[in-house]
């Protein structure tokens, strides 16, 4: 009678078994490794726990995504990402084969001055016989009706005149406008940069309100910062342009700390976070140390506590002083 529940339990042990197997299997296997991202995070984590800052993303100082005021076909794309550009640089091109001819058609009406001319000709010879009909009238071998009218047509040909002027100065402003249009099809560079990205294409039809390019400038950075109004900290709460900022960063795998200054202090505060917007400025100039726009950093605006890491080694940082430019 107590083979079956023999059995049962043999079976039951060997069944614990099988299934524990799997469990010390996995406990035996090696965690995989971090990657390269994850290490960097785990050497920033304690320099961000004892920078103690506000977290905010950097952004480029001068930013300008744009696109065509008219509806247009894309003739040319002559920029594309990446690439260093001036003020005036021409970036894209829209169709303006029409806008081309009126101005040329407008500026030959704009140079020419023929009308002008022939309403100051025909003013002098309404001047001449006036004068000649008032010599006539003044020794009495004319009446007085043939002078007035000679005097009436030497007015209307002065207004004609001083109307004439009107329109060549009309003729001209015409082609000031004529030309704003054209340059209308013509996207190019607002200030010194960089092209940050080319959204469209040769042939590519699009409307006024489809933004095709954006040009950035990074040479100095702008971080808006949310500060804490409700901490009672007098230095937050008085903060004004030109005082300095401290902030940390990453760069080239390691925490860094640098020194900008605050250009933008908000009048008004957000009443649910109790935060108000303070915008600090980098410089942030080439080579390879230079800071990628859109990087998250940390701002504080009193100077870092003693034993703050700015190693260059991101996995390897640890407490080694402030070094803040």
């Amino acid at each position: 009678m107590f083979i079956p529940t023999l059995i049962g339990l043999r079976l039951a042990v060997a069944a614990g078994a099988v299934a524990a197997a799997p469990l010390a299997h996995a406990q035996s296997t090696p965690p995989p490794p971090q990657t390269p991202r994850q290490l960097v995070a785990a050497g920033m984590a304690p320099v961000i726990a004892a920078f103690a800052g506000t977290r905010a993303p950097t952004l480029p100082s001068r930013d300008a995504v744009m696109g065509f005021s008219l509806p247009t076909q894309i003739t040319e794309v002559a920029a594309r990402g990446g690439q260093e550009v001036v003020r005036g640089t021409l970036l894209l091109r829209g169709d303006d084969a029409e806008d081309q001819a009126l101005l040329k058609l407008q500026r030959v009406r704009s140079e020419s001055d023929l009308a002008v001319q022939t309403a100051e000709a025909r003013m002098d010879l309404a001047k001449v016989e006036f004068e000649r009909l008032q010599t006539v009238f003044d020794k009495g071998a004319s009446g007085p009706q043939e002078v007035e009218r000679a005097r009436l047509s030497f007015e209307v040909s002065r207004l004609e005149y001083l109307n004439a002027k009107i329109q060549q100065t009309q003729e001209v402003i015409q082609l000031e406008r004529l030309q704003s249009r054209l340059d209308r099809m013509r996207l190019s560079a607002p200030f010194d940069g960089v092209v940050d990205k080319v959204m469209a294409d040769v042939g590519q039809a699009v409307s006024e309100n489809e933004k095709v390019v954006r040009v950035v400038n990074v040479d100095l950075l702008w971080i808006d910062v949310f500060a804490p109004t409700d901490t009672g900290d007098a230095k937050v709460l008085a903060l004004k342009p030109g005082e300095p900022a401290w902030v940390l960063v990453e760069s080239e795998g390691a925490p860094r700390v640098i020194r900008g200054k605050v250009v933008e202090v908000a009048p008004t505060a957000d009443y649910t976070s109790r935060s108000r917007r303070v915008r600090v400025e980098v410089a942030n100039p080439k080579g390879p140390t230079q800071i990628i726009a859109g990087e998250p950093s940390w701002v504080r605006f009193t100077p870092p506590p003693e034993g703050v890491a700015v190693g260059r080694s991101g996995a390897g940082a640890g407490v080694a002083g402030v070094a803040a430019r």
